[in-house]
């Protein structure tokens, strides 16, 4: 089954909206290997995120973007889309790891 992914590739002074194609089996998601995988055809070398999993950040310090942030997983059946809103109130209620004890 085929998945499109969109996603944003954010520089400094613009962002690019792009898809990408990631073959998945049926009821699947792509997992973060596959992703990383495309990222890398497309001349993307990146890493995933470990506070998001859906943003994923240059390898290379030299790299001429930010980071790329996945807007959306579509297999045709399913869609999964990011809620910001619902992660900005999750973030603000979780206690920050840097605030003293």
């Amino acid at each position: 089954m085929e998945c499109i992914v969109k996603f944003d590739v954010v520089h400094e002074q613009e962002t690019k909206s792009l898809r990408g194609l990631i073959f998945v089996k049926e009821d699947e998601l792509p997992n973060v290997n596959q992703l990383t995988e495309m990222f890398n055809d497309m001349k993307y070398e990146v890493k995933a995120d470990a506070a998001d999993p859906m943003r994923y950040i240059p390898v290379h310090p030299d790299a001429t973007y930010q980071h790329i942030q996945i807007r959306e997983l579509d297999t045709g059946d399913k869609t999964y889309k990011e809620d910001r809103d619902l992660k900005n109130i999750v973030s603000n209620l979780l206690p920050s790891q840097n605030r003293p004890i």
